[in-house]
């Protein structure tokens, strides 16, 4: 037992700094310390992205959730998207719009046309600018560099490593994107959700 002990105390001591390494506080998000055993990856796209979700998307987060009642989709607008997707289906069968099963229902819509309008608030909000086409939608791309900018600079995230910033802000700051980023619109056309959708020819 006393050599069993004796073991414990050594491997201790042995362990005890390179754990203290592991969690060094490598920032704060809201608040709350954010620790390097938290972050996946030691460089590139996965730390990157690991840095986005500790730091950036939980400030996005908190910032719509304070203007919820202007992004969310009003009934009107969501049975309006539910007609239009059916509308399409029914006139233009060759873009492979499917029965969706569970149906394209005002939980699928709100889904769709609700990160439309969160979006279109950024860019109206937040200085405008380019857009960003994304498999998941389309992105107020500017307008969200700004907004983060922004909530930095109010404390709402704070890296302690000028690295560990450079690369979790790449993605709106040194990324190339290609023919993916589109020029800024206007507010007439940006992001409006009579656009997210084909249209049917006219009758």
């Amino acid at each position: 037992m006393k050599i069993s002990a004796t073991l414990v105390i050594i491997a201790s001591l042995i362990l005890s700094p390179l754990l203290k390494a592991e969690d060094l506080v490598i920032g704060e998000s809201l608040g709350k310390l954010v620790y390097a055993s938290q972050i996946k990856g030691t460089d590139g796209t996965e730390r990157a992205d690991s840095l986005r979700a500790a730091f950036i998307s939980p400030a996005i987060g908190e910032y719509l959730k304070a203007h919820k009642s202007e992004i969310a989709l009003t009934e009107k607008e969501s049975d309006s998207l539910i007609a239009s997707y059916n509308a399409v289906r029914a006139c233009k069968p060759e873009i492979g719009l499917a029965e969706l099963k569970p149906p394209f229902d005002k939980l699928f819509a709100q889904m769709i046309g609700g990160g439309a309008k969160a979006q279109r608030f950024i860019y109206l909000n937040h200085g405008r600018g380019r857009l960003l086409f994304q498999q998941a939608g389309v992105e107020a791309f500017d307008a969200t560099r700004n907004l983060i900018l922004d909530l930095e600079k109010k404390g709402k995230f704070k890296f302690n490593n000028q690295d560990d910033r450079s690369l979790a802000l790449a993605y709106w700051t040194t990324q190339d994107h290609g023919s993916f980023l589109l020029p800024d619109p206007g507010t007439e056309n940006a992001l409006k959700l009579d656009t997210l959708l084909t249209k049917c020819p006219s009758s």
